[in-house]
């Protein structure tokens, strides 16, 4: 299905109007093969999927100006070859800067302004979504988590996003009115589809399901967009863990990250939003320098992500129910946005070259080959979490990252 593009097309009355069209038809013409193209007037935004600006003259400079509060922001100006059209847009452009706003000139041959304009929405779209998301953190991060701490405040001002605290005591209470029945549905299920149980009995991933439901009860309570739990507590008081119940949700589009991580969780929620994609988060376990490797390792993954999957135990206590996920190689992007105000990040592409099984570390382990300077784990990491994503997203992820006025750590 196509974009629907919304053209609010500005011309000066010293242009014969027919003329300035006809010089502008091929352009128009490329842009109806790509996009679901209506001409509208500055009040009809609404109706379609990216409003865009075309000035197809020069001498349109004021008309702009009479319309502006009537556009949605940040406004996308169009513009070609002819008719002086840059020159307006790049007068244009000066005015809004001087407001203290933004805008974006999209030009270039077709190819590249088709991408322009396709990353346009795809970013606004994020953009807002992130705008208005929640996040709940459910027990608050884990101790160990040192570095990974966000200002709500600020975060909140820069994307908007919203972050609250649930304490551990409403999942407990959720857990503990979980029937067997209920969760006994999910653990056949999900036994079903795995390709091996090793240390687990039934009980053990009926208990697992428990927490599934638990969690998805608070998320839809809630509303919220993306969640995290401080999921070690699960250990003393309900003798198992949050790992199945991660990936299932995940599974099902719930973002949910693990030991209260919220520049994890915040991560992954804005990956989703920006490329559909889900995401691995894991502890880097080991680098070979020699060959720019590094595996990343956790007890948990969206099983959907896998090409086939072995039920486990938790790597640190050795009880409970985790995942062993093993993907087939291919392209990957690491990521990981940080820092207290969420303003700085790591990207990186690279190949996933083999899906591990080393008995010192978490369960799913994945060990990826990576095009960008590997000493950047040990030299200036973004904390201990990263994210791994199946696909090449890293240019698309670096482009909205600048463009959010984050800073780029390498």
């Amino acid at each position: 299905m196509k974009l629907k593009l919304g053209i609010i097309t500005l011309l000066s009355a010293l242009h014969d109007a027919t003329k300035v069209e006809n010089s502008h038809y091929d352009f128009i013409s490329g842009l109806k093969k790509n996009f679901d193209i209506s001409f509208i007037d500055p009040e009809d935004t609404d109706i379609v999927d990216l409003p865009i600006v075309f000035i197809g003259s020069g001498g349109v400079e004021n008309y702009f100006k009479n319309i502006y509060d009537k556009l949605p922001k940040p406004v996308l100006l169009l513009t070609d070859s002819m008719q002086n059209s840059l020159a307006a847009s790049m007068e244009i452009l000066a005015w809004i800067k001087a407001l203290g706003d933004d805008s974006i000139i999209l030009h270039g041959n077709m190819d590249e302004t088709v991408s322009q304009i396709k990353y346009s929405y795809t970013a606004r779209t994020a953009k807002k979504s992130l705008n208005e998301a929640a996040i709940g953190v459910v027990g608050f991060p884990s101790d160990w988590l040192i570095a990974s701490d966000v200002n709500y405040m600020d975060a909140q001002k820069k994307w908007g996003v919203r972050f609250k605290n649930i304490e551990m005591q409403e999942l407990s209470q959720q857990i503990e009115e979980v029937s067997n029945d209920r969760a006994k549905r999910i653990a056949d299920n999900f036994i079903s589809g795995a390709a091996l149980i090793k240390e687990p009995n039934e009980k053990d991933v009926i208990e697992g399901a428990k927490v599934y439901l638990a969690l998805k009860a608070l998320h839809e309570e809630y509303g919220f967009d993306a969640m995290t739990v401080r999921c070690f507590e699960l250990l003393p008081k309900h003798g198992t863990t949050g790992c199945l119940a991660l990936s299932l949700l995940n599974n099902e589009d719930v973002v949910f990250g693990c030991e209260g991580d919220c520049q994890g969780v915040f991560s992954m929620l804005l990956v989703n939003m920006l490329t559909g994609s889900k995401a691995f988060m894991a502890n880097p376990s080991y680098i070979d320098f020699e060959k720019n490797d590094i595996v990343l390792a956790h007890c948990t993954i969206p099983t959907c992500m896998t090409d086939k999957y072995i039920i486990r135990n938790h790597f640190e206590s050795r009880i409970g129910v985790s995942i062993q996920g093993m993907i087939e190689e291919g392209p990957v992007t690491l990521f990981k946005c940080g820092g207290a105000k969420l303003d700085k990040y790591f990207v990186a592409s690279g190949r996933l070259v083999d899906s591990p099984e080393d008995d010192y570390m978490c369960r799913t382990q994945l060990k990826v080959h990576l095009d960008a300077d590997i000493n950047y784990f040990l030299k200036n990491p973004i904390a201990n979490h990263h994210l791994v994503i199946k696909g090449d997203y890293a240019a698309l992820i670096d482009r909205f990252m600048k463009d959010m006025g984050c800073k780029r750590i390498m």
